[in-house]
């Protein structure tokens, strides 16, 4: 029954009933009102704990992008690629990509942007290699006192027994253009990390008119051979000093020659260090032929891996992994890739040379 209408109650009772009513009404309005703001400001606030990192417009602080700054590699029966000509044989080789810039990030798309410092293995570089680095790089300038050059590693007798030999010849420039040949020997300096060519004898080729040049400057190399800083070599009397890691193009490559083997067909080098890492087991282990990227973040094309657990697969384990720094992508985007369940990354590929024929 409403009592605001009970026959009995004046107008002035019924306005004040009415009156009592609103008051109780806009109490318990206004208790709700801080109750649900006060729930409100709960909610959020709990929210933003739990959910900061995707707040709209903001930083994913506090979250761990890297493992470290830099990435491990493992090369093993590669014929890895630096440019279209110039390559190095790998049967074992365990490096470090490390970034040079301040984002610590290898940018496998940018082979400036890294350098690879070699911790232990062997890699073989070729004759024909080294010639091509010679003509194309390390003498390749305006001026320079060298071209055509051919080099070859031979047996010379030398007091009834066999020594290796290097013979290197070319074009030379004694006032005109002329041909040359200097035989010597090529061996490893190991505490200064040089190779040195040492020349014993240097003859013209088919003019006879220079015989009397050469005999002028004799087996000093620095009269006859003259090189400015920079390129990779010095000479110092009858020497030439090889700097390794400065005759090769990006990315810059480092290390420590701890031995160097000379062969008819090229160079074998053995690199070490006190670094030893720790591998955990392969994705795919009955392999012969992989690259394997551990640790650190690493960017290929549009994506980024964190805390890298990459094994790039030889799709062919015949014959060596032919594999391109510079165009990794053409094989990449015909081969296959597979996510493994500890979150690692398989990609199976195939050789750079077989990607050309097709």
């Amino acid at each position: 029954m409403d009592t605001s209408t009970a026959p009995g109650m004046d107008k002035k009772e019924r306005r004040k009933l009415l009156i009592s009513k609103l008051i109780h009404l806009s109490i318990v309005m206004a208790v709700a009102t801080v109750l649900g703001v006060f729930a409100i400001k709960i909610i959020l606030s709990h929210y933003k704990l739990e959910h900061k990192p995707m707040e709209l417009g903001g930083e994913a602080k506090g979250i761990q992008t890297r493992s470290r700054q830099g990435t491990y590699m493992k090369l093993s029966n590669l014929h890895f690629r630096l440019t279209d000509e110039i390559n190095m044989q790998v049967k074992e080789l365990v490096g470090e990509a490390i970034p040079k810039g301040k984002v610590p990030i290898v940018n496998f798309d940018d082979v400036n942007s890294f350098r690879i410092e070699l911790l232990s293995g062997e890699a073989f570089v070729r004759t024909e290699v080294m010639e091509h680095i010679f003509n194309n790089y390390v003498f390749n300038y305006d001026g320079s006192p060298l071209k055509n050059q051919k080099m070859e590693f031979f047996d010379d007798d030398e007091n009834g027994k066999k020594v290796k030999k290097l013979r290197l010849s070319g074009d030379m420039k004694l006032v005109i253009w002329v041909g040359f040949e200097m035989v010597g020997r090529m061996y490893l300096d190991r505490e200064k990390t040089l190779m040195v060519i040492e020349a014993e004898r240097v003859k013209s080729l088919g003019n006879p008119y220079t015989k009397t040049l050469l005999d002028a400057v004799g087996l000093d190399m620095e009269k006859l051979l003259p090189v400015p800083s920079g390129r990779g070599l010095k000479m110092v009397g009858n020497k030439i000093l090889v700097e390794p890691f400065k005759i090769f193009p990006p990315p810059q490559i480092s290390g420590f020659i701890s031995d160097m083997r000379v062969q008819n067909d090229g160079l074998q080098l053995f690199f070490s260090s006190n670094t030893k890492v720790n591998f955990p087991p392969l994705p795919v282990r009955n392999v012969k032929n992989y690259l394997y990227l551990y640790q650190g973040d690493v960017k290929f094309g549009k994506l980024m891996m964190v805390d890298a657990r990459l094994q790039m697969v030889d799709m062919s384990q015949q014959n060596d992994f032919d594999f391109y720094l510079k165009k990794y992508q053409l094989p990449l985007a015909v081969g296959y890739s597979k996510i493994m369940a500890d979150g690692s990354v398989v990609a199976n590929i195939p050789d750079y040379r077989d990607v050309l024929r097709k």
